[in-house]
């Protein structure tokens, strides 16, 4: 789990020409043992693999003829009988080393795989010998790999290529537990897992396990802190071990609670800053301002762990008291350890509102499990609980806010907190992109909206922002109709919000004549409205406009407001994809990939990217695979528009690597879901199904398409609608009539640049169609220097195929009948690397780039069934050929 990265380059070892030597480093728990064991599975090659015995460790070469003997080669066999016949040792290492390089030459044997697991566990004598052969393996058709825990520069095995395993990502360490079988347990409880244990595979589990215990015990709230799992616990030991006394009972008080105040602990001990400085240079301590706190979360569980029940009781007792004059919370932290109080509790869930509030979520996390370990089940924890969730879910958290919300729901029986909580649930479905049908919030504010009138038009008008970005624009404008019952007690934000919903509604549905309107707002609303107006300014073509909206929220630091800032970052690629420009959007993707790598906002829209990000860049294979994914998500039913816009894109690609039957497949899919949306320029998907219906012949069916497009795009201001009808009516067109609706296109001033590069492409075609060479090859090369203005680098390998085609030699018939399976440019490319051109050379004669050459010669392998230039050099000579090689020449066009 996690480890795409590394099998990938352990493959790329196995499965490469040349015999290698790779050393995997992972410390304790990083799951070096998993990784290795996966690699037997990796080839068809035969693998020998061996685990050291830290056992065997004192006697020389022991593991040395365990490895002899799993390979079990005749040739090595005799050398491993020679060493156990060495009793006395006359075998010197260096000569062992010599005699078993020599046997692994003279072996008969083919590719082997061979995997040693803790190699740094091995006798000396082993190592030295392993670590010679490791950087002598060139005719051995060896692969090694060998796992060590640490790479030290006195290692036999030091100065190879060597893999470091990394920590997992928090991502998948959440989903390498919530892939465990279980028979129940809680998302919050992996994510508190995840953030402990700094990405340690061992410790996750370890700690998970324990989690799951309590959780069959009937114990919900997690425990503070999290339990140490045990495979640690030696190394803690140790660490805490080497401190002096003081030191190590000021860990111990620090162990109780998430921070504490220096001052605090300076009333019970007067030498602290003298243990302060040794934990702090021991790096087992961290200091923010006046608190410290122990960073590793693991190591905090063992210390607390060790100590004895009546030790932790009084060291709770002596902070409480200490902490009465300097940290309020602290002490009502501690007193929830010593005294039975009832207002303790809700004292402690007041305490974590306020943490929240100051972006101390994590602090925050520990009061609330701690209160609802004390007192979970009464009316007033509800209401607290509620409003830690929303504030919780207003800074992103929304795993923890969902937590909360359904221990409130499980506890409350108010109608006014079932509102807020029901509705909370939608907003943070809302935000992770997941269907709610209308109906739902509709008939819940019907039923409890007199109990928060308030509540019900905010949650009326986010939810029609939400349909809005669905293109479900009757939905949208059904709650907003209904949100005017509410309008009397609604905020000013929230009122602010219903305008800009209305103002976005208007310009999904191609009316942008109110777009200019301004308002003034401060808070959440100046927010929303700054991220509905960008958005309006997109679906009405100012992207330039949008672009810098997008850009002020994300630039804006107001982390109470992050989702709506995350919004903008989704809109902002969307934003860059409408307006042509490829090269930013991938940009912004990869900015998202990194900055929120996991699915958690606008999972649809994600999907969406992902895949379009795949085929932007040429990588079908990527894009394949993202859209299997992307299809577990979406549906026809759950998310209309986003299942239309995949469809779209699949289809557009499609279309552009000349795979006219899935493309029209996917693009009338996209059309006939598409007919629900009035506005032709949200899914951008009917041009492209007139173009592969009139590249199938079908010209009846695309004349009809093309009337669809342009009834449906009447009263509507799209520059990019001009264009793409306009190239439209070109296509379908006939002979002088073609050229000149071309030309009637091209002359506007349409800003879009990909979409004038699509264009010009496709008159280039009709040019060279019509025999007007020189021309097209001028136009052709127009369009490519569009599409690399945008970034559009499968357009541009596109235009270089074009280019590529047109410019080949025409090819003599060859004498190897295999050369007929490919088509007359792809032969003529077979000949010019027979020639010995290389590919920078060929890219150069024909004006194209070096990876449109690339592409074409992957393509010609596969075809042919070679693996090489040597071997495609020598099928493309043809044994019945006897012309001498001629001189490639460029014809003039």
């Amino acid at each position: 789990m996690g480890r795409t990265k590394e099998l990938d380059r352990i493959h790329s070892v196995i499965r490469g020409p040349k015999e290698a030597a790779l050393t995997v480093i992972g410390r304790k728990g990083a799951g070096k043992t998993a990784l290795l064991s996966v690699i037997p599975t990796l080839s068809d090659y035969r693998t020998v693999y061996l685990a050291a015995s830290a056992a065997e460790s004192d006697w020389p070469l022991s593991g040395l003829t365990a490895l002899l003997n799993d390979m079990d080669d005749p040739v090595l066999n005799r050398i491993a009988d020679e060493l156990m016949r060495d009793a006395t040792g006359a075998m010197s290492v260096p000569a062992v080393a010599s005699t078993l390089l020599n046997g692994l030459h003279q072996r008969s044997s083919s590719r082997t795989v061979i995997v040693l697991d803790d190699a740094d566990q091995l006798d000396p004598s082993s190592q030295a010998v392993i670590g010679f052969i490791a950087r002598r393996l060139s005719g051995t058709d060896i692969v090694l790999f060998v796992g060590v825990r640490e790479d030290l520069t006195e290692s036999a095995f030091s100065g190879l290529s060597a893999l470091r395993l990394e920590p997992l990502s928090y991502c998948d360490t959440v989903r390498m537990l919530e892939s465990t079988p279980t028979k129940r347990t809680t998302t919050a409880a992996a994510h508190a897992v995840a953030a402990a244990t700094g990405g340690n595979p061992l410790a996750a589990v370890d700690v998970y396990n324990r989690l799951l215990e309590r959780h069959a015990e009937g114990k919900y709230a997690l425990p503070v802190p999290l339990p140490s799992g045990g495979s640690f616990d030696a190394e803690y030991a140790s660490a805490v071990g080497a401190l002096t006394p003081g030191a190590r009972n000021v860990l111990g008080l620090l162990a109780l609670s998430y921070r504490s105040d220096i001052t605090t602990i300076e009333k019970i001990d007067r030498e602290v800053w003298t243990s302060v400085d040794e934990l702090l240079a021991a790096g087992l301590v961290n200091r923010t301002g006046p608190h410290l706190g122990i960073g590793d979360q693991l190591l905090r569980g063992h210390v607390f762990t060790a100590m004895t029940p009546a030790v932790r009781t009084a060291n709770h007792r002596a902070l409480a008291e200490a902490a009465s004059d300097t940290d309020p919370y602290a002490r009502r932290w501690h007193l929830s350890f010593t005294a039975l109080e009832r207002q303790t509790p809700f004292q402690l869930l007041r305490h974590a509102v306020d943490l929240v509030r100051g972006g101390e979520v994590s602090f925050a996390i520990e009061y609330i499990e701690r209160a609802l370990t004390i007192n979970p089940w009464e009316a007033e924890t509800a209401a607290r609980l509620t409003t830690a969730a929303e504030l919780l879910f207003n800074r992103g958290e929304f795993v923890y806010a969902r937590r909360y919300l359904e221990w409130a729901q499980r506890v409350t029986r108010n109608p006014a907190l079932i509102l807020r909580l029901t509705g909370l649930s939608f907003e943070i479905q809302f935000a992770q992109g997941a269907a709610v049908r209308a109906s739902m919030v509709l008939r819940l504010v019907k039923e409890f909206g007199q109990h928060d009138p308030a509540y019900a038009a905010s949650l009326l008008a986010i939810g029609a922002l939400y349909y809005a970005e669905r293109w479900e624009l009757q939905d949208a404008s059904e709650l907003l109709r209904h949100s005017n019952a509410f309008r009397g007690s609604a905020s000013a934000q929230c009122l602010g919000i219903a305008e800009r919903a209305k103002l976005l509604i208007e310009s999904i549905g191609g009316d942008t004549a109110n777009l200019g309107r301004k308002q003034e707002h401060t808070g959440t609303a100046r927010i929303a409205v700054l991220l509905m107006h960008g958005r309006a300014l997109t679906y009405a073509e100012h992207y330039e406009g949008a672009h810098e909206t997008f850009a002020l929220l994300n630039s804006a630091d107001e982390p109470g407001h992050v989702n709506w800032q995350k919004t903008a970052s989704f809109m902002a690629v969307d934003n860059a994809i409408r307006a042509g420009n490829v090269r930013a959007a991938v940009r912004l993707i990869d900015e998202l990939e990194v900055s929120e790598p996991e699915l958690k906002y606008h999972r649809g829209m994600r999907h969406l990217f992902r895949v379009w990000r795949a085929h932007s860049l040429g990588d079908d294979a990527q894009a394949r695979s993202y859209a299997i994914e992307a299809l577990r998500y979406v549906g026809a039913d759950s998310h209309p528009a986003i299942t239309a816009q995949l469809a779209a894109c699949q289809g557009h690609f499609a279309l552009l690597r000349g795979d006219l039957a899935e493309s029209v497949a996917q693009l009338s899919r996209a059309a006939e879901i598409g007919t629900r949306f009035s506005n032709p320029t949200l899914l951008r998907c009917e041009a492209d199904l007139v173009e592969v219906l009139i590249r199938l012949g079908r010209h009846h069916e695309a004349t009809q398409a093309l009337l669809r497009l342009e009834s449906r795009s009447v009263g509507l201001r799209s520059p990019w609608l001009m264009m793409a009808v306009a190239r439209s009516r070109a296509l379908l067109a006939d002979g002088e009539q073609s050229l000149q609706l071309f030309n009637q296109a091209l002359e506007g001033r349409n800003g879009h640049t990909l979409e004038r590069a699509r264009t010009l492409m496709c008159y280039a075609e009709r040019l060279h169609a019509f025999g007007r060479l020189r021309d097209a090859r001028d136009t052709f090369l127009r369009a490519k220097v569009m599409f690399d203005e945008a970034g559009a680098d499968a357009w541009t390998q596109h235009v270089d195929a074009l280019l590529l085609d047109e410019r080949m030699e025409p090819v003599r018939m060859q004498g190897n009948p295999a050369m007929l399976l490919l088509a007359d440019h792809e032969r003529a490319l077979a000949k010019m690397v027979a020639r010995g051109m290389r590919n920078k050379e060929i890219a150069a004669t024909l004006y194209v780039s070096v990876r449109t050459v690339e592409v074409r010669l992957t393509a010609i392998y596969r075809k042919l069934g070679v693996e090489s230039r040597a071997q495609l050099t020598a099928l493309a000579a043809g044994k019945g050929s006897t012309t001498a090689a001629e001189p490639y020449v460029l014809p003039v066009l």
